[in-house]
């Protein structure tokens, strides 16, 4: 069976470990026609990795790889939009510098947890991004006491013990169709787009859908 690569580049620990779960289950699953390697790193830049590929990967493989940035936009201060701004500015260089590999950011306002808490319940309105924890433990049964908590390897780990590949695809994947169909519908006025991303200015909203979408279709899951 061959192999799709791609390469998510990852803020934090979690996201890192959600990604290598992910592909130990698409791997696992016999509904699957072609393997994945996700490697998921963190904090690497799209052209830092566009520059470490131009020339060679063509020259290796026919097939090419994608590259995705996941990404928090954290709050709506000027920081934090610049520097979500920022990454679209390098994610497009990214594109200019190799044609041999696709650039995309997959974004979720304001946190990550948006996607994982999909996984088990609906998301709530507003993700309080200093008490994000709370979200977890009621659509997980768990007693986290603060993010901190939540967010150390073992517990983690624990959480993703109890998933499966059919919560990605039959509550996740409808979940964050949910939000952004409502956000079009009620916030369509916080919608703001550059440089080819398309993000809101309401909370919550992510689009880790399209990328988790996209792979499992590519592997002959959906």
């Amino acid at each position: 069976m061959s192999y799709l690569n791609y390469y998510i580049s990852c803020e934090g620990e979690t996201e890192k470990w959600y990604f290598e779960w992910l592909q130990t289950q698409i791997n696992n699953d016999t509904r699957t026609k072609c393997k994945v390697n996700l490697n998921p790193h963190k904090g690497r830049t799209p052209t830092d990795y566009a520059k470490s590929i131009r020339g060679v990967y063509a020259a290796k493989s026919g097939r090419c790889k994608s590259f995705y940035r996941v990404q928090d936009i954290e709050d709506y201060s000027d920081y934090h939009i610049n520097k979500l701004h920022e990454l679209c500015e390098n994610t497009k260089k990214a594109r200019s510098i190799t044609k041999n590999c696709k650039f995309a950011i997959a974004y979720s306002n304001f946190t990550f947890e948006v996607w994982i808490i999909a996984h088990k319940s609906q998301v709530p309105t507003v993700i309080d991004r200093i008490k994000y924890y709370e979200h977890i433990n009621r659509a997980y049964g768990f007693k986290f006491k603060d993010n901190n908590e939540y967010k150390k390897e073992v517990n983690f780990k624990k959480l993703l013990d109890l998933l499966t590949l059919d919560d990605v695809i039959k509550h996740a994947l409808p979940e964050c169709d949910r939000i952004r169909e409502d956000n079009e519908e009620f916030y369509k006025n916080c919608e703001r787009q550059y440089k080819g991303l398309t993000y809101y200015l309401h909370n919550p909203d992510t689009n880790i859908d399209v990328l988790i979408r996209g792979i499992l279709h590519d592997a002959g899951i959906i």
